[in-house]
């Protein structure tokens, strides 16, 4: 899916984002990486920048906690919300999303004021929906907002898939509170250290043998 993926720079007052390019284009030297403050001005970097820089500007002052933002547009997700639903948890991985991602209007970050009402409209959730257009989703690492990308496209792919064979059912709270329950106890039993999922590190195998993957 198209997008950009930007995160905080270890100042935390800039951040840093992919500029403009073509997929099949891999080359970035490192004057190329734009590098923006929070009123969204050009530090550094001298390639083609991204047209809806406020989106990250305004998600980046909003909310300290922000390590890394994406913008994007997931076919899928963009589909199922112009239908008038919202995007819930019907699998584990989805639960992150709580009673569901917020909807927004159509919202373009070009403007200043788009991008605030973006952020506003976000609330607590780590990712908005944009109708018409497409998702701003968080994380306080690339990682961790790279990862709900995923699963935010993935969740509204098997909404899709199961809405055309009868009526959906999300998980239960019993059930959310049970995974809850799990995940507690595999994080007082892992290591310490930066945490690196399972998953990531099978989407990072693929990049690194030039295989092409896709969010299902």
């Amino acid at each position: 899916m198209w997008g950009h993926v930007s995160c905080r720079s270890p100042r935390g007052d800039s951040f840093l984002i992919m500029p403009m390019r073509p997929p099949y284009d891999h080359s970035l030297a490192e004057d190329e990486l734009l590098e923006y403050d929070l009123e969204g001005k050009l530090i550094s970097g001298r390639r083609d920048p991204p047209a809806e820089i406020f989106f990250f500007t305004a998600l980046y002052k909003a909310k300290q906690d922000v390590g890394a933002v994406i913008h994007c547009h997931p076919p899928a997700a963009v589909s199922l919300v112009a239908t008038g639903k919202k995007i819930v948890p019907m699998y584990q991985h989805g639960i992150k999303f709580g009673k569901g991602v917020p909807v927004s209007s159509w919202l373009y970050g070009t403007w200043q004021e788009d991008g605030e009402r973006a952020a506003e409209a976000m609330e607590e959730s780590c990712a908005l929906m944009m109708k018409g257009h497409g998702a701003n989703v968080r994380g306080k690492t690339i990682q961790e907002a790279c990862l709900n990308t995923v699963h935010l496209e993935r969740t509204a792919k098997m909404m899709l898939r199961a809405g055309g064979i009868g009526r959906l059912t999300p998980l239960t709270q019993t059930a959310v509170k049970k995974f809850h329950a799990v995940e507690a106890g595999r994080l007082h039993r892992r290591r310490p250290g930066p945490r690196r999922s399972h998953e990531w590190n099978y989407y990072e195998s693929m990049i690194k043998r030039g295989e092409r993957w896709n969010t299902w």
